[in-house]
């Protein structure tokens, strides 16, 4: 059941990389739109605090908490490390 708030976690972390121009740049070889940008990191934000309290839904408040900051871990690392990755 954890698996719906780490899917958003991901989703969330990968926007948020998208909305810096120079993720944008790195990746696409180009700038988005400044609309496009401000979108992504909307979105980015909003799927991340759903991601954390989804968790918090699913487990309880106490132990919900400990998954959220887990979850919310494994989504950014994992953006790091493919963001690193790729742009090498």
């Amino acid at each position: 059941m954890i698996l719906l708030p780490m899917l958003a976690s991901l989703l969330g972390f990968t926007l948020l990389c998208l909305g810096m121009s120079r993720h944008q740049r790195d990746l696409f070889g180009r700038a988005m739109s400044p609309g496009r940008t401000v979108a992504a990191r909307w979105i980015g934000w909003t799927l991340v605090v759903l991601a954390y309290g989804g968790s918090m839904l699913i487990e309880g408040a106490a132990l919900g908490a400990v998954y959220g900051v887990g979850v919310l871990t494994f989504g950014a690392l994992v953006v790091a490390f493919t963001v690193t990755g790729m742009s090498r």
